[in-house]
């Protein structure tokens, strides 16, 4: 049976409008054998909503981070990972600094779409990035029922 769980961990940026959460950041899908984890797109953000950094690079760095908690909130690494979106600015930026992302996705390529796009949903960003990924249920680190 198919279990699907939607997660907000506390170390991680969400958007709250109207006293409402507008988007769940981390949605796991889940059966006996196999857990496909779900990223919202990932932006250079602290969890207080501040954009550090002014550089391609560097937001790629944070982007980059704030993946990496995602995926070990739920036990997954970015060598699970099978599918990226990424959304940035200015193209030749991009691949400028691009080789950032080698420093996390260091053993597996996953497919990836990369789209230059008008603006993001956040002021000051440059870069977002969207994730699946894929790990055997019996890795899964997050409180569920033990029904699974």
């Amino acid at each position: 049976m198919l279990k699907r769980y939607f997660l907000n961990p506390d170390d991680m940026w969400s958007r709250v409008e109207n006293g409402e959460l507008l988007y769940t950041p981390i949605i796991v899908v889940s059966d006996k054998s196999h857990t496909h984890v779900y990223l919202s797109g990932q932006t250079p953000r602290l969890p207080s909503g501040e954009v550090p950094g002014t550089t391609m690079r560097e937001q790629i760095r944070k982007t980059c981070e704030n993946i990496k908690i995602g995926l070990e909130h739920v036990g997954a690494t970015f060598d699970d990972v099978v599918t990226t979106t990424t959304y940035v600015l200015d193209l030749p930026e991009y691949y400028a600094a691009s080789d950032e992302r080698f420093k996390f996705f260091k053993n597996n390529r996953p497919a990836s779409t990369l789209l230059q796009v008008a603006g993001l949903g956040v002021p000051g960003a440059r870069v977002e990035i969207t994730v699946e990924a894929i790990i055997e249920t019996e890795r899964l680190r997050v409180d569920v029922p033990e029904d699974i």
